[in-house]
């Protein structure tokens, strides 16, 4: 694929992973279930709803790791850094109302009442200091003090933990290793790509040896591996990149700037009109 199309898969990959946040999957299947159930297959029925659910939701977490990828070749190949980074933090500073309402939507569906207070960063923000760290990496190589690269991105890390941005323990690490094993071969990109995803969720690795012989496990195990191989195989799928730019000029550029704001605005709006689940 390349670099056009990438980006046009992983939008493909997030709007699937919002909107069924919107249209949750056991609510989608329900009809086709209760056909099953009727037929006398209660098995297929089961597996529709819980193990073909669950696989599902892989798609939606190819998303984020392609977006920092595209983050990270945008930062290698732009003429004015500044300028880029501005061009991401104004998006991101646009699109956090459209994130908050999406966010408050989402707790509606299910039957909650959300607190636009606890809505974390939009995840552009932490694009946008990812960029900030590759800059310093820039600026510290320049220097000879690459070694103290790993400390730049230990730092940002714990800032966008802090400021509890969206992908915030790990994507930045995501885009620190994209960048600096950008011009390997794809065979070692992806033995170097292993480590950094589970690096990047360390937290949830943590969480499951937390549950280990707890009534949780099965249920924390489930949503490790979703999110730690959902991952690595977004990574994957940059090794895809051939290295052509494609159609992506001026134009599919604002495009995809003002998609991601516009996207959580629709579905925050069918969000609120729809009716709760019971």
């Amino acid at each position: 694929m390349n670099y056009r199309q990438l980006k046009i898969f992983a939008v493909c990959c997030m709007v699937f992973d919002h909107a069924v946040r919107i249209f949750p999957l056991h609510q989608m299947f329900a009809p086709l279930v209760d056909v099953l159930w009727s037929a006398g297959y209660g098995g297929l029925a089961d597996w529709l709803l819980d193990d073909f659910s669950l696989y599902l939701m892989y798609i939606g977490r190819l998303a984020a790791p392609i977006f920092v990828y595209c983050i990270a070749q945008g930062f290698a190949h732009t003429s004015n850094v500044r300028r880029y980074i501005g061009r991401v933090l104004l998006t991101a500073v646009i699109a956090q109302i459209p994130y908050t309402l999406f966010d408050l939507a989402e707790m509606r569906v299910v039957g909650l009442e959300g607190d636009w207070r606890e809505t974390g960063l939009n995840i552009l923000f932490t694009l946008a200091l990812a960029l900030c760290v590759l800059w310093a990496h820039e600026e510290l190589k320049r220097r000879r003090l690459v070694f103290l690269s790993p400390a730049a991105v230990a730092a940002a890390t714990w800032l966008a933990m802090r400021l509890s941005m969206e992908g915030g323990r790990g994507y930045i690490i995501l885009a620190w290793v994209y960048y600096a094993a950008r011009n390997r071969p794809r065979r070692q990109k992806a033995l170097l790509y292993l480590p950094a995803v589970v690096l990047s969720r360390w937290g949830l690795i943590a969480w499951v040896m937390e549950s280990l012989g707890t009534p949780e496990f099965s249920m924390v195990l489930s949503n490790c591996l979703l999110n730690v191989l959902g991952n690595y195989f977004g990574m994957l799928v940059t090794l895809s990149d051939n290295g052509e730019k494609g159609n992506a000029g001026k134009g599919f550029q604002y495009f995809m700037y003002a998609f991601y704001p516009a996207h959580f605005a629709v579905l925050a709006l069918i969000g609120f009109l729809r009716p709760p689940l019971l």
